[in-house]
């Protein structure tokens, strides 16, 4: 029996595949991205962002249920997204481990030294980027994560067996939520934030009074309500008793 399907040529064949990888988009690689930290407490950020060995590209997942209400076979259905919540990052340490004292001074922004009493969630939360790179160092993907902060500084083994090692600082950042960074995408307002404000979706004031002042002349020319004057600049309304004029001569 002959199977007849809608597009009966492979499109995944050898030679496609190979013109795609030699002349296309190629492969995303692993091992060429950048990141950019910035932490409330000041420092050098730029030095420690190339100091970064390694760093977690985010997950998310959404939340399913069954559906009961569904005649048949129930399907699951979305009921919330999860996001990662924490990624790990690997931080090359200098001399001086100028890069773990730039990490505390961050997480000391969370809290008061001299009372312990811990500060405002805003104090101490900040923004992360992340980039894939091609092969000629042109950004092709980025991820931007929101409201980040050092949850923990690990420990480091200091050892004499390893005399060529250098000392490697893992931090757990912590964040709220990620978005992926695309200009080409609309911007969308953060869960709990204010909408960002876009000019293509708000009327101008003065546009907004034009319309409005051509409105209210052509409410006054219209027969049906006698009651209001004529003349521009004449005329003015009581809404609470239609036809009642105020204005007038």
């Amino acid at each position: 029996m002959e199977v007849s399907f809608p597009e009966p040529r492979a499109h995944s064949a050898l030679n496609n595949w190979l013109a795609e990888v030699r002349y296309g988009d190629s492969f995303a690689l692993p091992s060429r991205w950048e990141v950019f930290i910035d932490s409330p407490a000041g420092g050098n950020s730029r030095k420690v962002s190339m100091r970064c060995e390694s760093v977690d590209l985010p997950g998310r997942a959404l939340n399913t249920s069954l559906d009961p209400n569904m005649y048949g076979i129930a399907p699951e259905i979305v009921d919330g997204i999860t996001f990662g919540g924490t990624i790990a990052l690997t931080i090359q340490a200098s001399n001086n481990l100028e890069e773990r004292v730039y990490f505390e001074a961050w997480q000391e922004e969370a809290w008061d030294r001299g009372t312990w009493n811990v500060k405002y969630y805003k104090e101490y939360v900040k923004p992360m980027e992340i980039y894939i790179l091609d092969q000629t160092n042109f950004r092709k993907y980025g991820i931007k994560l929101f409201e980040c902060f050092p949850k923990e500084i690990g420990p480091t083994q200091l050892s004499s067996d390893a005399a060529g090692d250098i000392i490697k600082i893992p931090v757990t950042m912590q964040y709220k939520y990620w978005e992926t960074i695309d200009q080409k995408r609309p911007a969308k307002a953060p869960w709990g934030g204010a909408p960002d404000v876009d000019s293509s979706r708000f009327i101008s004031a003065e546009l907004l009074t034009g319309k409005m002042t051509a409105a209210m002349d052509k409410l006054a020319n219209s027969s049906k309500f006698p009651g209001a004057a004529a003349q521009k600049g004449e005329v003015s309304y009581d809404y609470t008793m239609p036809g009642r004029d105020h204005g007038g001569p």
